[in-house]
């Protein structure tokens, strides 16, 4: 929630609402901002984005994780997860890059 707190979205707004999300490990509630923030790609070569997006707030998560939905709209396209190989959808086919290492906000 630190993260949260430092955007100005701890506590929650009193717009926010309690929704409950489906995980491997269970129903979990977490808070849902609608349209809450502006998110963009910084590549090293080109920033794409913004594109304005709901803000989700789970205590038991400490990355900054993006939907499928959010990840389309920015143009990403997965190559291979488990190396972070990834490139924007109008990028020439050969063209791979690197996903930056993770941020934790515990």
């Amino acid at each position: 929630m630190r993260l949260a707190r430092e955007m100005g979205l701890w506590p929650p707004p009193p717009d926010s609402r309690i929704e409950v999300f489906e995980t491997a490990g269970g129903p979990v509630r977490n808070y849902v901002i609608r349209d809450a923030l502006e998110v963009s790609v910084e590549a090293d070569d080109r920033d794409v984005g913004p594109v304005t997006c709901d803000a989700v707030i789970s205590n038991l998560e400490f990355e900054v994780l993006i939907n499928d939905e959010l990840g389309g709209e920015l143009g990403i396209v997965l190559l291979d997860l488990a190396k972070g190989k990834w490139r924007f959808s109008d990028d020439p086919s050969d063209r791979v890059r690197e996903s930056s290492p993770p941020q934790f906000w515990e």
